[in-house]
């Protein structure tokens, strides 16, 4: 299924700005999620559990009650913005990554299309030099877009400009108006289409690709970039299919799963006493 789509709406981010400006830095709360990150990265909470904390970012889990924070107040563009969607909201965030901070690669694993909740991305504020990957394909989003992304799937984010990157961030229950909206479960292209190359190779080609595609990972810097980019171990062999393919080099999981454990126990043998 499809990771990420830009939904038919466009905002004016103008009111969101004017909201922005209200708000000042009064308010704003580090990520409770300390180990995903480094530097700063900050929020508010717009529309959140009536039973949530007020001094967090999280807000809660499972079923409950929602509403609009005191800080929405402050927000009328937001809830003008808001009022666009004609979906169930749950939390709504104002979140912050200040300049050279990062997200590190993670996977949200209470999100996703088969548990009837989705989150979208509304940029108020960014600049050139983030950099937003999941499954580790660059999303580039501009000012006013909304987005669905699939954040169940690994990842990561960084702001190497010299502004702050502010998203509106929504999670919202799926429901008829948004399934009319993004195509959630139309294939990915590109994953489909490595998939058919590698199921088409035999195993003695499978062995010999990838052979040279270790050979050339080890040449070509670039290449090696991508690969190792990457932590998750899933999300790692789909990246070295999808570059297979993409060096003429399909060849299967398992030469790619038989790599990665041959070399842990080199590892393990050479740490033995």
């Amino acid at each position: 299924m499809i990771d990420r789509f830009r939904l038919p709406l466009t905002f004016d981010v103008a009111p969101l700005i004017d909201d922005l400006r209200r708000l000042g830095d009064g308010g704003w709360m580090p990520h409770f999620n300390t180990g995903y990150y480094s530097g700063e990265w900050s929020g508010v909470v717009l529309h959140g559990r009536v039973d949530s904390r007020p001094d967090t970012l999280f807000t809660g889990v499972g079923e409950g009650d929602w509403t609009f924070t005191a800080a929405a107040d402050a927000c009328p563009g937001i809830r003008a913005a808001l009022g666009q969607l004609h979906c169930p909201l749950k939390a709504v965030r104002l979140l912050r990554l200040a300049p050279g901070a990062h997200i590190h690669e993670h996977r949200d694993h209470d999100l996703g299309f088969d548990r009837g909740e989705a989150r979208l991305h509304l940029p108020i504020l960014t600049n050139d030099a983030v950099s937003f990957h999941v499954a580790n394909r660059p999303v580039v989003m501009a000012p006013g877009e909304l987005w669905y992304l699939d954040l169940s799937k690994p990842h990561r984010v960084h702001n190497g400009g010299e502004t702050s990157r502010v998203h509106l961030v929504i999670d919202v229950v799926i429901d008829d108006w948004l399934r009319d909206h993004v195509p959630f479960e139309t294939p990915d292209i590109e994953e489909a289409h490595v998939i058919r190359l590698v199921s088409e190779v035999t195993a003695e080609q499978s062995k010999a690709n990838f052979s040279l595609f270790r050979q050339r990972a080890v040449a070509d810097p670039a290449l090696h970039a991508r690969l190792v980019a990457t932590s998750d171990r899933q999300l790692f062999t789909e990246e070295a299919l999808r570059l297979g393919v993409a060096e003429g080099l399909p060849f299967w999981a398992e030469e790619v799963e038989r790599a990665v454990l041959d070399g842990r126990q080199t590892w393990r043998d050479a740490c033995r006493p």
